[in-house]
């Protein structure tokens, strides 16, 4: 029998990798708050009614207090955890081939005898 690592049997979590993505997609999505425009405002573009009511300030103002910033920002921190999620998942990941292999390795791995005289002759030539 072998004694493996922990790390080898129970890799550790790290979900550091999502932290950025979903807090970079928060804050656009608090952001498109004020960008997004309402559906009237989207008939009027269409339209071609006026153009320069959707970038002035009182409509942007007026977008941002009518909607909520928690809803946007959780929907924009989704999207980022998400989309982060899928692009670790379907990245290929790299084969890690060590061809290391210590000494306190080749004790772990050899019998009762051979783990003695490795480590009572360790770097001394037998």
């Amino acid at each position: 029998m072998t004694v493996k690592a922990i790390t080898v049997t129970e890799p550790k979590r790290n979900n550091h990798s999502l932290m950025l993505p979903a807090a970079m997609g928060a804050a656009a999505g608090a952001v498109a708050r004020y960008v997004v425009p309402t559906k009237a405002e989207i008939k009027k573009i269409l339209n071609k009614e006026t153009a320069d009511s959707f970038v002035s300030s009182t409509a942007m103002a007026a977008r941002g207090a009518s909607r909520s910033i928690l809803k946007y920002g959780g929907i924009g921190a989704a999207i980022g955890g998400v989309g982060a999620f899928l692009v670790k998942a379907f990245t290929p990941q790299k084969a890690n081939h060590s061809n290391d292999y210590s000494k306190y390795g080749a004790i772990i791995d050899s019998s009762a005898d051979s783990a003695y005289a490795l480590y009572w002759y360790e770097d001394n030539e037998v």
